[in-house]
């Protein structure tokens, strides 16, 4: 479609131009003329005054004056007044002058439509009037579709866990924060339960400080986990973490807890198998007081994989708990140790 704004301009120009035309027509118009000069006498003498012969003359003749009184005559009485009374002759009169006013007002209507008729010829000379400068034949550019993308859904945000100190004192109070949290598991997140078999803590004097430990894990599609120990621990007489600790005259000694958020937690993933590694500090939680760090830390690495295949994404699980030179297993029981993934 062509645009309205070329035309206007071309009509803008047009009124202005003839506006100006009649302006100045008029202007030409009524300019003043000299009187009319006779080609053969030359311009015209203003006539004489009456009862004067035409011709060259001075205002007043006063040759007679000087004959009938020469300088040095004393001056009659009354004759100053008679001459102040007397009128001199007329003066001759000139054309009348037009009134210069309406001339200066259509001098100014002239001026401002020649600017207006410049302003329009500027206009079509550069293309402004025209959107498209002109150049794709007066037709309008298809107007341009803004293509708003869609919000994309915000990224989960990593849970806000608390950091675990690496090397509590003993009797450290601040422990425990992390025992009920977990990670969100996301689109294939997993989750994991492992009954273990007894694994040497420590050598001591006489005997060993045994435990029989369930580790919990979960893990984020995004890489997050936190991991949760469980360790009943016994003292036993042997060198080895027997079978059954209460048959074999073990001694226990309560149970310890502990907890490790990522990044203190490695976790490394090979499909649904997991490899979580790191030193975990340990709390105790006796009667009536809150959760206090027992001083101990324990470097270990927990090892997770099915032991079947999934049913609706959960398959029984196998693996090991890592200290030192030491590896617990899991137990022999199926519905002990679990693994789950999400999705």
């Amino acid at each position: 479609m062509d645009s309205p704004a070329p035309v206007a301009a071309w009509v803008v120009l047009g009124v202005a131009l003839l506006a100006l035309a009649v302006v100045v027509a008029g202007l030409v118009l009524t300019r003043p003329h000299p009187p009319a000069e006779d080609p053969d006498t030359g311009p015209a003498e203003p006539s004489a005054a009456p009862g004067r012969p035409a011709g060259p003359h001075w205002a007043q003749d006063d040759l007679p004056g000087f004959a009938a009184a020469p300088p040095g005559t004393p001056p009659v009485p009354g004759d100053d007044d008679a001459a102040a009374a007397a009128p001199g002759p007329p003066l001759p009169a000139g054309p009348s002058l037009p009134d210069p006013a309406p001339r200066a007002v259509a001098g100014l209507t002239a001026a401002a439509l020649a600017l207006v008729a410049g302003l329009a010829g500027v206009s079509l000379a550069t293309g402004d009037g025209d959107p498209d400068g002109g150049q794709d034949g007066g037709l309008d550019p298809p107007a341009a579709t803004a293509t708003v993308p869609a919000p994309s859904p915000p990224a989960p945000r990593p849970p806000d866990l608390p950091a675990v100190p690496a090397d509590p004192l003993p009797g450290e109070q601040g422990a425990g924060v992390l025992a009920t949290r977990s990670v969100p598991l996301g689109e294939d997140g997993v989750t994991a339960r492992l009954t273990l078999d007894g694994l040497v803590l420590e050598q001591r004097a006489v005997g060993v400080s045994v435990t029989y430990a369930t580790v919990s894990a979960t893990v984020g599609g995004d890489g997050t986990a936190l991991a949760h120990l469980r360790l009943p621990t016994w003292n036993c007489l042997g060198t080895t973490a027997p079978a059954d600790p209460a048959g074999a005259g073990c001694t226990p000694t309560g149970v310890e807890y502990a907890d490790l958020p990522t990044p203190a937690l490695a976790v490394t993933r090979d499909g649904d198998a997991l490899r979580l590694t790191g030193r975990f500090p340990t709390y105790t939680r006796l009667n009536g007081t809150p959760p206090a760090y027992t001083g101990r830390v324990y470097p270990l690495t927990v090892l997770v994989a099915p032991a079947a295949a999934p049913r609706d994404g959960e398959a029984p699980a196998e693996g090991a708990l890592v200290l030192g030179t030491g590896r617990a297993g899991t137990v022999g029981d199926r519905t002990l140790s679990r693994i789950r993934v999400a999705g």
